[in-house]
């Protein structure tokens, strides 16, 4: 493989955030009426698939002005399914220009090859101000010659701390090792870098909020300028922070934020052991040649594209979706008006209307022959009792395309699901397969099959699915890769491109560092944030067989290349060395910044600026070797700073990282 066949794609410069209802989405008009009157109006035609074309027409009609208006045409341009004559070719490597007219982001600087603004002490805890949990200031002391992690206090403890510590881990080791020189001890200068790490970055929602527009938008929380007038100031955008997980796709959003690879086995620390051995990690190998690999590529084990089942299939946990951008954004409630309201419609209607093929009157009938033959006909009372079981999954599958626009996107795929098997001709496959296999319970995942959570939905057929493997996930011509906390999956991704299958990449507000590698319509057929396209794609992706192998052949091969020793090597140097050294040119030291009678230390810089024990030490590294650290950091900015605090600060800070991250401190 060439070397240079393969180049990260320019960060795009206008992409939505609103298509999952974070910004600039009207749908009041279809939302006033009751659900139960939307239902009810629902027009013949078995699936009642006239009114979800209304629906989805209404949808686009009052969404896309808007987003026209506010982001521009760009991600309206890669979704728009391309011509012929744009798809006969493979991917020649050349990059589509990007955007001028949009402010340029940290990002986007690092990929021109370009020096980032310069940043001081000040400016990095200033951006402290914009997050509320899971940010953190690696600092480097000369004089320990040693790496410092510290949390402020001000910022709330939560599970995903640990991701912060392994991040601080993996960057003091990158660090030291790509740049010995400019940490020598007591010869260099202190470093300061922001960084965050988790799903998506830990920005507060009042920060948010600056983002959202004045929109009648019936999932954008009513109060949300409520938050804009407490003050907050989110505009401290000039220090770089290093975010370890998913970052928002629209540059305007923090341009300061950078994407990091996420802080997991498969990803950070492959580029850990990349800097190590020069090797690529085991689980980013080929399942087969090692046990604990990942990857499974389709010629490795026969499978090929004529055969692989043409279905769009998923498999995943139950999970919420940008909690704090999409707060209105819910799963929904079993309760009996789902799968009862045709008995309560008017007389006529029950005469009339289809549901499922079938109407009230019809099904009712039905249900009291049920008993009535189920001894003496057995095979006619299974019949009737097919029909009545798709009847009632049709009343349940209209009920929630009804609130379809308030469902995570996760459940808006269960409900295409149940819709498609509703509508789906006998001896015929649905086109859709994507349901639940795992929930999460007590912070584990366990499996949905068969869970008393699910024991309603799955009395209806709806929701959950068995479990697939890798190597049965692997038999099927198409895959999606459903966002899950962070709007992003972290390894669904990378494993689906693998495959022999076709990846439909489901384009969310928010983005990881690996997309940048992806290309549309040459890597993967992109589908919104909220699917309404997923079946038009799929049924482009079956009238156009050759494209569409195309696609799935090119994305294997991007996964191929990316995980070779010369791919992996070029996104080292990419997404790893380029960035740290643009953020490391960039800091301005303390001394830098002061006269030569005022100097001061950075320890006493914080202390000047933050008061005592708001920022406090949680871990400690050397930059040896990634497991050269010590959880608790030591005394770092000295016995006076950790006493000198309130009663709930340093304390409570202690006590809950034990408890949650397993910190110990001195």
């Amino acid at each position: 493989m060439a070397h240079n066949n393969y180049q990260r794609l320019p960060r795009r410069t206008a992409l939505l955030i609103g298509l999952a209802g974070t910004a600039a989405l009207s749908l009041q008009t279809l939302l006033t009426s009751n659900l139960w009157d939307v239902v009810d109006n629902v027009g013949d035609g078995g699936g009642g698939d006239a009114r979800m074309t209304e629906l989805e027409d209404q949808y686009r009609r009052i969404l896309m002005p808007t987003v026209e208006e506010i982001f521009g045409k760009e991600d309206e341009e890669i979704l728009a399914i391309p011509g012929d004559d744009m798809l006969s070719g493979s991917d020649n490597g050349e990059a589509p220009e990007p955007s001028t007219t949009a402010a340029i982001s940290h990002a986007q600087l690092i990929d021109a090859n370009q020096p980032l603004p310069t940043y001081t002490l000040q400016d990095a805890i200033d951006s402290s101000k914009m997050f509320d949990r899971k940010f953190a200031l690696l600092i480097y002391d000369p004089d320990d010659d040693a790496f410092y992690g510290l949390y402020s206090k001000r910022h709330n403890l939560v599970k995903g701390c640990q991701k912060v510590l392994n991040s601080i881990k993996n960057l003091s080791y990158l660090l030291r090792t790509n740049f010995p020189e400019r940490f020598q001890g007591k010869k260099s200068a202190e470093l300061v870098i922001p960084i965050s790490s988790g799903d998506y970055p830990g920005v507060s929602s009042n920060c948010i909020d600056h983002f959202r527009q004045e929109s009648p938008d019936p999932l954008i929380p009513s109060d949300w300028q409520k938050s804009i007038e407490l003050g907050q100031d989110c505009s401290h955008n000039t220090a770089p922070i290093l975010h370890f997980g998913s970052v928002f796709r629209h540059p305007h959003m923090f341009p300061n934020i950078i994407a990091m690879p996420m802080p997991v086995p498969h990803h950070l620390n492959c580029f850990s052991t990349w800097a190590t051995a020069k090797t690529v990690c085991k689980e980013l190998r080929e399942k087969g040649i090692d046990e604990k690999a990942m990857l499974l590529f389709g010629d490795a084990i026969g499978l090929k594209w004529e055969d692989l089942i043409p279905q769009v299939v998923w498999r995943g946990t139950d999970f919420p979706f940008l909690a704090q951008i999409n707060p209105l954004l819910k799963k929904p409630q079993f309760h009996e008006r789902l799968i009862n309201w045709p008995w309560s419609q008017t007389e006529e209607d029950k005469m009339t209307k289809k549901i499922g093929g079938q109407t009230a009157f019809n099904a009712a009938n039905k249900k009291r022959r049920l008993n009535r033959v189920r001894n003496r006909a057995p095979k006619q009372a299974d019949v009737n009792e097919q029909i009545l079981s798709r009847f009632t999954k049709a009343a349940a599958v209209e009920s929630l395309k009804g609130q379809y626009i308030h469902l995570l996107p996760r459940w808006k795929a269960v409900v295409l699901t149940a819709e498609a098997e509703v509508i789906a001709k006998p001896n015929t496959l649905p086109w859709a397969n994507m349901k639940f296999s795992s929930y999460v319970q007590d912070g584990r995942k366990s499996s949905a099959l068969g869970a008393e959570d699910y024991k309603d939905w799955e009395g209806i057929g709806f929701a959950t699915g068995d479990y697939k493997s890798h190597k049965n996930l692997a038999q099927y011509k198409y895959h999606i890769d459903l966002g899950g906390g962070g709007g992003t999956t972290w390894d669904g991704t990378i494993l689906k491109l693998a495959m022999p299958g076709m990846l439909f990449h489901h384009l969310t507000p928010t983005k990881d560092y690996i997309h940048d590698w992806m290309k549309p319509w040459v890597h993967y057929v992109p589908v919104s944030s909220d699917l309404l396209d997923l079946k038009e794609k799929f049924d482009w992706a079956e009238s156009h067989r050759v494209q569409s192998k195309k696609i799935a052949d090119e994305g294997t091969k991007l996964m191929r290349h990316l995980t070779s020793p010369e791919g992996f090597e070029q996104m080292y140097q990419q997404d790893i060395v380029g960035p740290l050294r643009r953020v490391t040119d960039a800091y301005q030291p303390v001394s830098v910044n002061q006269s030569q009678t005022s100097r001061r230390t950075w320890r006493e810089v914080i202390q000047k600026i933050e008061g005592d024990g708001v920022f406090l030490s949680v871990i400690k590294c050397h930059g040896s070797s990634v497991h050269d650290c010590d959880e608790g950091g030591g005394d770092v900015l000295g016995e006076n700073y950790m006493k000198n605090t309130s009663t709930n600060g340093p304390a409570k800070l202690r006590s809950l990282l034990v408890k949650k991250s397993r910190i110990k401190f001195r």
